[in-house]
Protein backbone atom coordinates (compact mmCIF):
# COMPACT_ATOMS: atom_id res chain seq x y z
CA UNK A 1 0.00 0.00 0.00
CA UNK A 2 1.39 3.32 -0.60
CA UNK A 3 2.23 5.86 1.98
CA UNK A 4 -0.73 7.70 1.03
CA UNK A 5 -3.21 5.03 1.37
CA UNK A 6 -2.25 4.45 4.43
CA UNK A 7 -2.25 8.05 6.13
CA UNK A 8 -6.02 8.26 3.64
CA UNK A 9 -6.48 4.82 6.18
CA UNK A 10 -5.49 6.51 9.18
CA UNK A 11 -7.66 9.23 8.55
CA UNK A 12 -10.65 6.84 8.30
CA UNK A 13 -10.35 5.70 11.93
CA UNK A 14 -10.06 2.38 12.66
CA UNK A 15 -14.03 2.39 13.48
CA UNK A 16 -14.76 3.20 9.65
CA UNK A 17 -12.58 0.52 8.52
CA UNK A 18 -14.68 -1.99 11.34
CA UNK A 19 -17.90 -0.90 9.65
CA UNK A 20 -17.13 -1.49 6.36
CA UNK A 21 -15.73 -5.39 7.27
CA UNK A 22 -18.37 -6.22 9.61
CA UNK A 23 -21.45 -4.78 6.59
CA UNK A 24 -20.18 -5.83 3.11
CA UNK A 25 -21.61 -8.46 1.31
CA UNK A 26 -18.08 -10.07 1.06
CA UNK A 27 -16.67 -12.32 3.16
CA UNK A 28 -13.59 -11.21 4.98
CA UNK A 29 -11.23 -13.42 7.17
CA UNK A 30 -7.83 -13.37 8.76
CA UNK A 31 -6.20 -16.53 9.87
CA UNK A 32 -3.12 -17.34 12.21
CA UNK A 33 0.02 -19.14 11.21
CA UNK A 34 -1.34 -22.28 12.67
CA UNK A 35 -4.30 -21.76 10.50
CA UNK A 36 -6.99 -21.16 13.14
CA UNK A 37 -9.62 -18.91 12.58
CA UNK A 38 -8.62 -14.82 14.12
CA UNK A 39 -11.48 -13.01 12.39
CA UNK A 40 -14.40 -13.78 10.29
CA UNK A 41 -16.96 -11.20 9.74
CA UNK A 42 -20.66 -11.97 9.50
CA UNK A 43 -20.82 -12.07 5.49
CA UNK A 44 -18.13 -15.05 5.70
CA UNK A 45 -19.29 -16.52 8.61
CA UNK A 46 -22.84 -16.80 6.90
CA UNK A 47 -20.88 -18.84 4.21
CA UNK A 48 -19.58 -21.46 7.07
CA UNK A 49 -22.72 -21.87 8.41
CA UNK A 50 -21.89 -20.95 11.58
CA UNK A 51 -21.02 -17.23 13.83
CA UNK A 52 -17.75 -16.52 14.60
CA UNK A 53 -17.88 -17.27 18.23
CA UNK A 54 -18.52 -20.70 17.31
CA UNK A 55 -15.11 -20.84 14.92
CA UNK A 56 -12.21 -18.28 16.72
CA UNK A 57 -9.75 -20.33 17.08
CA UNK A 58 -10.80 -23.59 15.30
CA UNK A 59 -8.84 -24.82 12.39
CA UNK A 60 -10.39 -23.60 9.32
CA UNK A 61 -8.51 -26.25 7.10
CA UNK A 62 -11.64 -28.21 8.48
CA UNK A 63 -14.46 -26.39 6.70
CA UNK A 64 -12.61 -27.82 3.43
CA UNK A 65 -13.07 -31.09 1.37
CA UNK A 66 -9.76 -33.10 2.73
CA UNK A 67 -8.70 -33.07 -1.28
CA UNK A 68 -8.54 -29.54 -0.93
CA UNK A 69 -6.50 -28.80 1.63
CA UNK A 70 -3.34 -29.28 0.89
CA UNK A 71 -3.79 -26.99 -1.96
CA UNK A 72 -4.76 -23.75 0.58
CA UNK A 73 -1.64 -24.87 2.74
CA UNK A 74 0.48 -24.35 -1.00
CA UNK A 75 -1.52 -21.45 -1.71
CA UNK A 76 -0.90 -19.87 1.78
CA UNK A 77 2.47 -20.42 0.61
CA UNK A 78 2.40 -18.64 -2.59
CA UNK A 79 0.80 -15.90 -1.22
CA UNK A 80 3.73 -15.04 1.19
CA UNK A 81 5.68 -14.84 -1.95
CA UNK A 82 3.19 -12.14 -3.26
CA UNK A 83 0.62 -14.03 -5.07
CA UNK A 84 -3.01 -12.09 -5.21
CA UNK A 85 -5.29 -14.25 -7.81
CA UNK A 86 -8.21 -15.21 -7.06
CA UNK A 87 -8.84 -19.16 -6.87
CA UNK A 88 -11.74 -21.22 -6.58
CA UNK A 89 -12.39 -23.62 -3.46
CA UNK A 90 -15.43 -25.46 -2.15
CA UNK A 91 -16.58 -24.95 1.20
CA UNK A 92 -18.28 -27.94 3.87
CA UNK A 93 -20.92 -26.80 6.03
CA UNK A 94 -21.83 -28.12 9.29
CA UNK A 95 -25.22 -29.89 8.03
CA UNK A 96 -22.89 -31.50 5.12
CA UNK A 97 -23.93 -29.27 2.40
CA UNK A 98 -21.51 -27.40 0.19
CA UNK A 99 -20.90 -23.93 -1.19
CA UNK A 100 -18.28 -22.64 -4.09
CA UNK A 101 -16.54 -19.88 -3.34
CA UNK A 102 -13.75 -17.37 -5.24
CA UNK A 103 -11.20 -16.28 -2.91
CA UNK A 104 -7.87 -14.31 -2.93
CA UNK A 105 -6.01 -13.58 0.35
CA UNK A 106 -2.27 -12.64 1.21
CA UNK A 107 0.08 -12.74 4.23
CA UNK A 108 0.91 -10.00 6.61
CA UNK A 109 2.74 -9.57 10.00
CA UNK A 110 1.43 -7.94 12.68
CA UNK A 111 3.13 -5.68 15.22
CA UNK A 112 4.10 -8.44 17.30
CA UNK A 113 5.62 -10.43 14.49
CA UNK A 114 3.03 -12.67 14.50
CA UNK A 115 2.21 -13.99 11.04
CA UNK A 116 -1.79 -13.75 9.76
CA UNK A 117 -3.38 -14.43 6.92
CA UNK A 118 -6.09 -12.03 5.75
CA UNK A 119 -8.52 -13.19 2.89
CA UNK A 120 -11.67 -11.82 0.80
CA UNK A 121 -14.17 -14.36 -0.15
CA UNK A 122 -17.66 -14.56 -1.93
CA UNK A 123 -19.77 -17.27 -2.54
CA UNK A 124 -20.38 -18.44 -6.11
CA UNK A 125 -22.14 -21.31 -5.56
CA UNK A 126 -25.93 -20.30 -7.69
CA UNK A 127 -24.25 -18.74 -10.36
CA UNK A 128 -21.71 -21.88 -10.82
CA UNK A 129 -24.51 -24.75 -10.82
CA UNK A 130 -26.79 -22.24 -13.01
CA UNK A 131 -23.83 -21.93 -15.46
CA UNK A 132 -23.26 -25.94 -15.40
CA UNK A 133 -26.65 -26.44 -15.89
CA UNK A 134 -26.62 -23.98 -18.67
CA UNK A 135 -23.96 -25.95 -20.36
CA UNK A 136 -25.49 -29.23 -19.99
CA UNK A 137 -28.61 -27.68 -21.46
CA UNK A 138 -26.35 -26.26 -24.41
CA UNK A 139 -25.35 -29.62 -25.51
CA UNK A 140 -29.29 -30.12 -27.06
CA UNK A 141 -27.27 -32.39 -29.90
CA UNK A 142 -26.62 -35.23 -27.71
CA UNK A 143 -29.92 -35.94 -26.26
CA UNK A 144 -32.25 -35.21 -29.46
CA UNK A 145 -33.86 -32.18 -27.69
CA UNK A 146 -36.15 -30.05 -29.15
CA UNK A 147 -33.78 -26.70 -29.76
CA UNK A 148 -35.86 -24.11 -28.92
CA UNK A 149 -36.94 -25.66 -25.48
CA UNK A 150 -32.91 -26.24 -24.94
CA UNK A 151 -32.79 -22.24 -25.51
CA UNK A 152 -35.79 -21.56 -23.62
CA UNK A 153 -33.73 -23.20 -20.43
CA UNK A 154 -30.98 -21.39 -21.25
CA UNK A 155 -32.89 -18.26 -20.47
CA UNK A 156 -34.71 -19.73 -17.60
CA UNK A 157 -31.13 -20.57 -15.96
CA UNK A 158 -30.54 -16.84 -16.08
CA UNK A 159 -32.91 -15.50 -14.14
CA UNK A 160 -32.75 -18.66 -11.67
CA UNK A 161 -29.27 -18.84 -11.37
CA UNK A 162 -28.45 -14.83 -10.64
CA UNK A 163 -30.34 -11.46 -9.50
CA UNK A 164 -31.66 -11.21 -13.16
CA UNK A 165 -35.75 -10.87 -13.41
CA UNK A 166 -36.07 -11.37 -16.93
CA UNK A 167 -34.77 -12.65 -19.66
CA UNK A 168 -35.05 -12.64 -23.71
CA UNK A 169 -33.02 -14.35 -26.03
CA UNK A 170 -33.03 -12.09 -29.50
CA UNK A 171 -31.82 -13.29 -32.54
CA UNK A 172 -32.33 -12.32 -36.40
CA UNK A 173 -34.42 -14.08 -38.77
CA UNK A 174 -33.52 -14.72 -42.25
CA UNK A 175 -33.99 -10.97 -43.48
CA UNK A 176 -32.19 -9.50 -40.38
CA UNK A 177 -35.48 -8.59 -38.34
CA UNK A 178 -35.53 -9.58 -34.49
CA UNK A 179 -37.57 -12.02 -33.25
CA UNK A 180 -37.94 -13.57 -29.55
CA UNK A 181 -35.89 -16.83 -29.62
CA UNK A 182 -36.85 -17.32 -25.63
CA UNK A 183 -37.50 -15.78 -22.97
CA UNK A 184 -37.97 -15.69 -19.04
CA UNK A 185 -40.04 -13.45 -16.59
CA UNK A 186 -41.38 -11.38 -19.62
CA UNK A 187 -44.64 -10.50 -20.77
CA UNK A 188 -46.39 -13.25 -22.62
CA UNK A 189 -46.62 -10.75 -25.38
CA UNK A 190 -43.50 -9.66 -26.34
CA UNK A 191 -42.79 -11.94 -28.99
CA UNK A 192 -45.39 -10.58 -30.64
CA UNK A 193 -44.52 -6.71 -29.98
CA UNK A 194 -40.65 -7.84 -31.16
CA UNK A 195 -42.51 -9.37 -34.44
CA UNK A 196 -44.47 -6.12 -35.19
CA UNK A 197 -41.88 -3.51 -34.34
CA UNK A 198 -39.35 -5.10 -37.47
CA UNK A 199 -36.64 -3.98 -34.65
CA UNK A 200 -32.89 -4.49 -35.81
CA UNK A 201 -30.13 -5.02 -33.77
CA UNK A 202 -28.85 -1.79 -34.76
CA UNK A 203 -32.02 -0.40 -32.99
CA UNK A 204 -30.94 -1.53 -29.44
CA UNK A 205 -28.98 0.78 -27.31
CA UNK A 206 -25.00 0.09 -26.50
CA UNK A 207 -25.06 -1.97 -30.01
CA UNK A 208 -21.58 -0.51 -30.79
CA UNK A 209 -20.28 -1.97 -27.94
CA UNK A 210 -21.97 -5.32 -28.95
CA UNK A 211 -20.84 -5.28 -32.18
CA UNK A 212 -17.10 -5.11 -30.76
CA UNK A 213 -17.82 -8.39 -28.64
CA UNK A 214 -18.68 -6.54 -25.28
CA UNK A 215 -21.47 -6.70 -22.68
CA UNK A 216 -23.32 -3.87 -21.83
CA UNK A 217 -24.84 -2.31 -18.68
CA UNK A 218 -27.20 -0.11 -19.54
CA UNK A 219 -28.59 1.95 -15.48
CA UNK A 220 -30.94 3.62 -17.64
CA UNK A 221 -31.89 1.04 -19.82
CA UNK A 222 -35.67 1.00 -19.41
CA UNK A 223 -35.67 4.84 -20.32
CA UNK A 224 -33.52 4.31 -23.52
CA UNK A 225 -35.77 1.52 -24.38
CA UNK A 226 -39.11 3.70 -24.47
CA UNK A 227 -36.92 6.56 -26.02
CA UNK A 228 -36.42 3.87 -29.25
CA UNK A 229 -38.60 4.87 -32.00
CA UNK A 230 -38.62 1.06 -32.38
CA UNK A 231 -38.37 -0.31 -29.04
CA UNK A 232 -40.75 1.74 -27.09
CA UNK A 233 -43.98 -0.37 -28.05
CA UNK A 234 -41.97 -3.50 -26.50
CA UNK A 235 -40.45 -2.31 -23.50
CA UNK A 236 -43.07 -2.34 -20.95
CA UNK A 237 -43.42 -5.74 -21.77
CA UNK A 238 -39.51 -6.80 -21.08
CA UNK A 239 -40.36 -7.82 -17.31
CA UNK A 240 -43.57 -8.39 -15.55
CA UNK A 241 -41.86 -6.58 -12.85
CA UNK A 242 -40.80 -3.02 -12.40
CA UNK A 243 -37.22 -2.44 -14.16
CA UNK A 244 -34.83 0.25 -14.76
CA UNK A 245 -31.26 -1.16 -15.80
CA UNK A 246 -30.37 -3.97 -18.50
CA UNK A 247 -27.40 -5.96 -19.54
CA UNK A 248 -27.24 -7.03 -22.91
CA UNK A 249 -24.46 -9.54 -24.26
CA UNK A 250 -23.83 -10.02 -28.08
CA UNK A 251 -23.19 -13.23 -29.90
CA UNK A 252 -22.35 -13.81 -33.32
CA UNK A 253 -22.70 -16.36 -36.15
CA UNK A 254 -20.44 -16.35 -39.13
CA UNK A 255 -18.49 -13.50 -38.21
CA UNK A 256 -21.67 -11.08 -37.66
CA UNK A 257 -23.40 -10.26 -34.93
CA UNK A 258 -26.66 -12.23 -34.90
CA UNK A 259 -28.69 -11.43 -31.83
CA UNK A 260 -28.33 -10.70 -28.42
CA UNK A 261 -29.13 -11.84 -24.59
CA UNK A 262 -31.07 -9.15 -22.92
CA UNK A 263 -31.01 -9.47 -18.93
CA UNK A 264 -33.25 -7.23 -17.06
CA UNK A 265 -32.49 -6.41 -13.63
CA UNK A 266 -34.33 -4.87 -10.27
CA UNK A 267 -34.48 -1.88 -9.55
CA UNK A 268 -32.82 -2.04 -6.57
CA UNK A 269 -29.39 -3.51 -8.30
CA UNK A 270 -26.69 -0.95 -9.02
CA UNK A 271 -24.70 -3.29 -11.19
CA UNK A 272 -24.01 -6.54 -11.83
CA UNK A 273 -21.61 -9.06 -10.12
CA UNK A 274 -18.54 -10.04 -12.33
CA UNK A 275 -19.27 -13.75 -12.09
CA UNK A 276 -22.61 -12.82 -13.06
CA UNK A 277 -21.40 -11.16 -16.24
CA UNK A 278 -19.40 -13.97 -16.59
CA UNK A 279 -22.41 -16.47 -16.21
CA UNK A 280 -24.54 -14.22 -18.19
CA UNK A 281 -22.12 -14.17 -21.26
CA UNK A 282 -21.51 -17.88 -21.23
CA UNK A 283 -25.00 -18.44 -21.32
CA UNK A 284 -25.29 -16.32 -24.41
CA UNK A 285 -21.84 -17.93 -25.82
CA UNK A 286 -23.83 -21.40 -25.51
CA UNK A 287 -26.98 -20.11 -27.03
CA UNK A 288 -24.96 -19.27 -30.32
CA UNK A 289 -23.51 -22.75 -30.81
CA UNK A 290 -27.47 -24.14 -30.15
CA UNK A 291 -28.36 -21.57 -32.76
CA UNK A 292 -25.86 -22.42 -35.17
CA UNK A 293 -25.30 -25.60 -34.29
CA UNK A 294 -28.27 -27.19 -37.12
CA UNK A 295 -27.12 -24.44 -39.75
CA UNK A 296 -23.87 -25.70 -39.48
CA UNK A 297 -25.09 -28.78 -39.63
CA UNK A 298 -27.29 -28.38 -42.50
CA UNK A 299 -24.65 -26.79 -44.49
CA UNK A 300 -21.61 -29.07 -43.96
CA UNK A 301 -24.26 -31.79 -44.86
CA UNK A 302 -25.53 -30.43 -47.94
CA UNK A 303 -22.02 -29.55 -49.24
CA UNK A 304 -20.47 -32.27 -47.95
CA UNK A 305 -23.39 -34.55 -49.87
CA UNK A 306 -23.36 -32.68 -52.84
CA UNK A 307 -19.62 -32.97 -53.01
CA UNK A 308 -19.56 -36.80 -52.75
CA UNK A 309 -22.49 -37.07 -54.97
CA UNK A 310 -20.56 -34.88 -57.49
CA UNK A 311 -18.01 -37.25 -56.98
CA UNK A 312 -19.45 -40.88 -57.34
CA UNK A 313 -21.01 -39.62 -60.38
CA UNK A 314 -18.18 -38.37 -62.02
CA UNK A 315 -16.15 -41.62 -60.88
CA UNK A 316 -19.07 -44.12 -61.80
CA UNK A 317 -18.89 -41.77 -65.31
CA UNK A 318 -15.16 -42.18 -66.06
CA UNK A 319 -14.33 -45.93 -64.92
CA UNK A 320 -16.98 -48.00 -64.04
CA UNK A 321 -19.79 -46.46 -66.71
CA UNK A 322 -17.43 -46.56 -69.51
CA UNK A 323 -16.35 -50.51 -68.17
CA UNK A 324 -19.92 -51.43 -68.36
CA UNK A 325 -20.40 -49.71 -72.35
CA UNK A 326 -17.26 -51.48 -73.72
CA UNK A 327 -19.00 -55.04 -71.91
CA UNK A 328 -21.77 -53.98 -73.88
CA UNK A 329 -20.03 -53.73 -76.97
CA UNK A 330 -18.30 -57.05 -76.58
CA UNK A 331 -21.04 -59.22 -75.97
CA UNK A 332 -22.72 -57.74 -79.09
CA UNK A 333 -19.80 -58.89 -81.10
CA UNK A 334 -19.95 -62.18 -79.57
CA UNK A 335 -23.59 -62.49 -80.69
CA UNK A 336 -22.69 -61.36 -84.27
CA UNK A 337 -19.88 -63.68 -84.52
CA UNK A 338 -22.19 -66.37 -83.54
CA UNK A 339 -24.37 -65.86 -85.33
CA UNK A 340 -22.17 -65.46 -88.50
CA UNK A 341 -20.70 -68.42 -87.64
CA UNK A 342 -17.06 -67.06 -86.65
CA UNK A 343 -15.94 -68.91 -83.84
CA UNK A 344 -12.30 -67.39 -83.86
CA UNK A 345 -14.01 -63.50 -83.63
CA UNK A 346 -16.20 -65.07 -80.97
CA UNK A 347 -13.34 -66.66 -78.82
CA UNK A 348 -11.40 -63.14 -79.43
CA UNK A 349 -14.11 -61.04 -78.20
CA UNK A 350 -14.85 -63.21 -75.27
CA UNK A 351 -11.58 -62.91 -73.83
CA UNK A 352 -11.88 -59.15 -74.20
CA UNK A 353 -15.47 -59.41 -71.81
CA UNK A 354 -13.21 -61.28 -69.51
CA UNK A 355 -10.66 -58.71 -69.09
CA UNK A 356 -12.59 -56.08 -69.20
CA UNK A 357 -15.76 -57.45 -66.53
CA UNK A 358 -12.21 -58.06 -64.44
CA UNK A 359 -11.11 -54.54 -64.96
CA UNK A 360 -14.66 -52.96 -63.79
CA UNK A 361 -14.99 -55.27 -60.39
CA UNK A 362 -11.84 -54.31 -59.16
CA UNK A 363 -12.44 -50.61 -60.11
CA UNK A 364 -16.11 -51.10 -58.62
CA UNK A 365 -14.54 -52.49 -55.21
CA UNK A 366 -11.69 -49.55 -55.63
CA UNK A 367 -14.49 -47.35 -55.86
CA UNK A 368 -16.99 -48.81 -52.86
CA UNK A 369 -13.92 -48.59 -50.18
CA UNK A 370 -13.04 -45.14 -50.87
CA UNK A 371 -16.93 -44.67 -50.29
CA UNK A 372 -16.53 -47.04 -47.02
CA UNK A 373 -15.95 -44.25 -43.95
CA UNK A 374 -12.35 -45.43 -42.38
CA UNK A 375 -11.03 -47.23 -45.37
CA UNK A 376 -7.87 -45.16 -46.78
CA UNK A 377 -6.17 -45.86 -49.79
CA UNK A 378 -3.82 -48.59 -47.81
CA UNK A 379 -6.19 -50.06 -46.13
CA UNK A 380 -8.15 -53.41 -48.02
CA UNK A 381 -11.56 -53.40 -48.27
CA UNK A 382 -11.90 -56.73 -45.79
CA UNK A 383 -9.04 -54.59 -43.22
CA UNK A 384 -10.62 -55.41 -39.20
CA UNK A 385 -11.55 -52.52 -37.28
CA UNK A 386 -8.28 -53.08 -35.13
CA UNK A 387 -6.70 -52.67 -38.42
CA UNK A 388 -8.43 -49.42 -39.29
CA UNK A 389 -7.79 -47.76 -36.01
CA UNK A 390 -4.20 -48.68 -36.29
CA UNK A 391 -3.81 -47.11 -39.60
CA UNK A 392 -5.80 -44.16 -38.37
CA UNK A 393 -3.64 -43.63 -35.33
CA UNK A 394 -0.25 -44.38 -38.17
CA UNK A 395 -1.60 -41.42 -39.97
CA UNK A 396 -1.74 -39.18 -36.90
CA UNK A 397 1.51 -40.00 -35.97
CA UNK A 398 2.90 -39.75 -39.53
CA UNK A 399 1.34 -36.49 -40.50
CA UNK A 400 0.56 -34.55 -37.06
CA UNK A 401 3.93 -35.59 -35.22
CA UNK A 402 1.96 -36.88 -32.26
CA UNK A 403 2.75 -40.19 -30.94
CA UNK A 404 -0.12 -42.73 -30.46
CA UNK A 405 -0.09 -45.81 -28.15
CA UNK A 406 -2.55 -48.09 -29.40
CA UNK A 407 -3.60 -51.36 -27.10
CA UNK A 408 -6.21 -53.45 -27.52
CA UNK A 409 -8.09 -55.95 -25.30
CA UNK A 410 -8.34 -59.09 -25.91
CA UNK A 411 -5.51 -58.13 -28.62
CA UNK A 412 -7.68 -59.79 -31.33
CA UNK A 413 -11.02 -58.03 -31.23
CA UNK A 414 -14.08 -59.99 -31.79
CA UNK A 415 -16.13 -59.58 -34.82
CA UNK A 416 -18.34 -56.38 -34.13
CA UNK A 417 -21.31 -54.64 -35.69
CA UNK A 418 -21.29 -53.12 -39.26
CA UNK A 419 -22.07 -49.42 -37.62
CA UNK A 420 -18.96 -50.11 -35.17
CA UNK A 421 -16.53 -50.79 -38.13
CA UNK A 422 -18.22 -47.58 -40.17
CA UNK A 423 -18.27 -44.98 -37.62
CA UNK A 424 -15.56 -45.74 -34.75
CA UNK A 425 -12.51 -44.94 -37.17
CA UNK A 426 -13.53 -41.04 -38.46
CA UNK A 427 -14.68 -40.95 -33.86
CA UNK A 428 -11.41 -41.91 -33.02
CA UNK A 429 -9.60 -39.82 -36.13
CA UNK A 430 -12.23 -36.22 -35.10
CA UNK A 431 -10.71 -37.17 -31.15
CA UNK A 432 -6.75 -37.44 -32.29
CA UNK A 433 -7.18 -34.29 -34.38
CA UNK A 434 -9.12 -32.24 -31.48
CA UNK A 435 -5.83 -33.38 -29.71
CA UNK A 436 -3.19 -32.46 -32.60
CA UNK A 437 -5.30 -28.89 -33.07
CA UNK A 438 -6.35 -27.90 -28.85
CA UNK A 439 -4.53 -30.04 -26.47
CA UNK A 440 -0.89 -28.97 -26.82
CA UNK A 441 -0.01 -32.69 -26.10
CA UNK A 442 3.40 -34.94 -26.05
CA UNK A 443 1.83 -38.14 -26.43
CA UNK A 444 -1.65 -39.54 -26.72
CA UNK A 445 -3.45 -42.95 -25.96
CA UNK A 446 -6.16 -45.29 -27.90
CA UNK A 447 -7.34 -48.12 -25.84
CA UNK A 448 -10.17 -50.53 -26.99
CA UNK A 449 -11.82 -53.05 -25.00
CA UNK A 450 -14.47 -55.74 -26.24
CA UNK A 451 -16.32 -58.50 -24.44
CA UNK A 452 -19.99 -60.11 -25.02
CA UNK A 453 -21.32 -56.84 -23.47
CA UNK A 454 -19.88 -54.77 -24.95
CA UNK A 455 -16.91 -52.04 -26.31
CA UNK A 456 -15.23 -49.49 -24.65
CA UNK A 457 -12.90 -47.14 -26.63
CA UNK A 458 -10.64 -44.59 -24.90
CA UNK A 459 -8.57 -41.66 -26.49
CA UNK A 460 -6.90 -39.81 -23.88
CA UNK A 461 -3.79 -37.10 -23.85
CA UNK A 462 -1.19 -35.45 -21.32
CA UNK A 463 -2.65 -32.14 -22.60
CA UNK A 464 -3.13 -28.63 -20.76
CA UNK A 465 -7.28 -29.92 -20.53
CA UNK A 466 -10.41 -27.45 -20.29
CA UNK A 467 -13.26 -26.15 -18.08
CA UNK A 468 -16.19 -28.45 -19.04
CA UNK A 469 -18.98 -26.22 -16.75
CA UNK A 470 -17.86 -23.58 -19.39
CA UNK A 471 -16.87 -24.96 -22.75
CA UNK A 472 -19.22 -27.45 -24.66
CA UNK A 473 -17.03 -28.36 -27.17
CA UNK A 474 -17.21 -27.06 -31.38
CA UNK A 475 -18.31 -29.17 -33.81
CA UNK A 476 -15.97 -31.80 -33.96
CA UNK A 477 -17.25 -33.25 -30.20
CA UNK A 478 -20.96 -32.64 -31.97
CA UNK A 479 -20.26 -35.16 -35.02
CA UNK A 480 -18.27 -37.52 -32.44
CA UNK A 481 -21.65 -37.90 -30.26
CA UNK A 482 -23.59 -38.38 -33.51
CA UNK A 483 -21.25 -41.13 -34.62
CA UNK A 484 -21.41 -42.30 -31.08
CA UNK A 485 -25.47 -42.42 -31.03
CA UNK A 486 -25.37 -44.01 -34.53
CA UNK A 487 -23.28 -46.73 -32.78
CA UNK A 488 -26.05 -47.15 -30.16
CA UNK A 489 -23.59 -46.12 -27.54
CA UNK A 490 -22.89 -42.73 -25.30
CA UNK A 491 -19.50 -40.66 -25.36
CA UNK A 492 -18.73 -39.01 -22.70
CA UNK A 493 -15.98 -36.06 -22.15
CA UNK A 494 -13.63 -35.60 -18.96
CA UNK A 495 -10.93 -33.12 -18.46
CA UNK A 496 -10.30 -30.04 -16.38
CA UNK A 497 -7.66 -27.42 -17.04
CA UNK A 498 -4.07 -29.17 -16.56
CA UNK A 499 -5.42 -32.88 -16.45
CA UNK A 500 -5.75 -33.44 -20.11
CA UNK A 501 -8.60 -34.58 -21.64
CA UNK A 502 -10.49 -38.72 -21.71
CA UNK A 503 -12.75 -38.95 -24.78
CA UNK A 504 -15.04 -41.98 -23.45
CA UNK A 505 -17.13 -43.96 -25.93
CA UNK A 506 -19.29 -47.02 -24.66
CA UNK A 507 -21.85 -49.15 -26.53
CA UNK A 508 -23.54 -52.34 -25.98
CA UNK A 509 -22.97 -55.47 -28.22
CA UNK A 510 -26.73 -55.92 -28.91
Amino acid sequence: MTTRGRATLRELGLEALIDLIETTAYGVCVTGDDHTWVYLNPAGAALMGRPFRELEGRDYLLHFPEHERDVLLRLEADQRAGDTEFYVSTVVRPDGSEREMTWSGTVVRAADGTELAPAIFHETTKVRRAQRAAATAARWHESGVDRCEVLQSLVREVTGGSRAIAAALLVEDRSGVLEVAAASGTDPGLADLVAASKALVSDLPGTDDLAGGRSVYLSDAADRWRRGERTAAWAPALSRDPWAGMVLIGFRSAGALAGCLLVVLPPGLIAPSEAEVAFWCSSADQAGVALGADLIRRQVSRRSVDAERSRIARDLHDSVSQALFSLHARAQVIRRALDGDDPDLAREAAQDLELLSRQATAELRELVAELRPGHGRDCPVDATLADLLTAVAADVTRLDGLPVDVSFSPARLPALPAPLVEHLPRLVREALHNVVKHADATRAELRVSADRHGVEVAVSDDGRGFDLAVSTGGFGQQTMRERARLCGGVLEVRSSPGAGTVVLLRTPLR
